[in-house]
């Protein structure tokens, strides 16, 4: 292969994105093997396929000679007249029809794009999730609400607590989560933290069982402090991949609500 034809091919691959190159004229021809034709196009395709990106001229030379192989021994698969198995066509037609569903959904993405209004409301509701504050906790956690009440009614102080604490943790070995959690946003605790860290203060054992999906909780709030949110700019994409996955997920309901789905039993 000349120098000219790599610096074709690498053109023609890596300058445009996928939509640019449906757009191209004529897929220009670059090695033919008996009467099969091999293109840039079809070469783009064996590296896609390959997971190679950005491949330098070693590299391509090494695909193009790879793929070279494979459609001479293709040929005489042809000649032998040897049909595709049931297998085979089915995962073909598979493959076909993943393409068509990720061809509608950047579609989707193209026709309902994330607007700025959009990520600002996400930044800020993210912000208003975590209330501004880190709460730093430790914890007992009980199955029983009564046995937690009990316990809680022995604490008078913070040397109380954490007595009880250690003992809680020499007895429960196993169990994750408990004592020093460290540091948290009420975003990342479970539902009811939040209404009784609000007005709580720190350096105290909460007076109030905390109670959610896991049990009952002795509660002691050890530390305040304030959470800089990171900048907009610095969480944008990640916003942006979050918004899309939500667009998607709703328009994924609404093709399989309007397919009328029957499940055969």
């Amino acid at each position: 292969m000349t120098r000219i034809l790599l610096v074709l091919i690498t053109l023609s691959l890596f300058a445009c994105d996928s939509k640019q190159q449906q757009q191209l004229p004529k897929s220009a021809a670059v090695a033919k093997v008996g009467e099969e034709i091999i293109t840039i196009d079809m070469l783009n395709a064996f590296l896609s396929v390959n997971g190679i990106v950005n491949a330098d001229d070693e590299l391509l030379k090494k695909a193009l000679d790879s793929l070279v192989q494979e459609v001479a021994i293709a040929n005489i698969a042809k000649k032998k007249k040897l049909e595709m198995t049931k297998e085979q066509l089915n995962i073909l037609n598979y493959l076909k029809i993943k393409s068509m569903a990720d061809n509608a959904k950047e579609d989707y993405l193209l026709d309902k794009p994330v607007t700025d209004e959009e990520i600002l409301a996400e930044y800020n509701k993210a912000g208003q999730l975590t209330g501004g504050k880190q709460y730093h906790l430790r914890h007992v956690l009980y199955k029983d609400e009564v046995q937690a009440i009990k316990q809680r009614e022995k604490i008078s102080s913070v040397d109380d607590y954490k007595m009880i604490e250690q003992q809680f943790l020499q007895e429960n070995p196993g169990m994750k989560n408990v004592g020093d959690i460290g540091w948290l946003t009420l975003s990342q605790l479970p539902k009811g933290f939040g209404e009784k860290l609000v007005t709580a203060k720190e350096g105290l054992v909460l007076n109030d069982i905390v109670k959610t999906d896991f049990g009952a909780h002795i509660v002691y709030l050890e530390a305040i402090r304030d959470l800089q949110p990171p900048k907009l700019d610095t969480v944008r994409a990640g916003i942006i991949k979050s918004l899309q996955a939500k667009k998607l997920s709703k328009f994924t309901q609404l093709a399989r609500a309007k397919a009328r789905v029957e499940i055969k039993k």
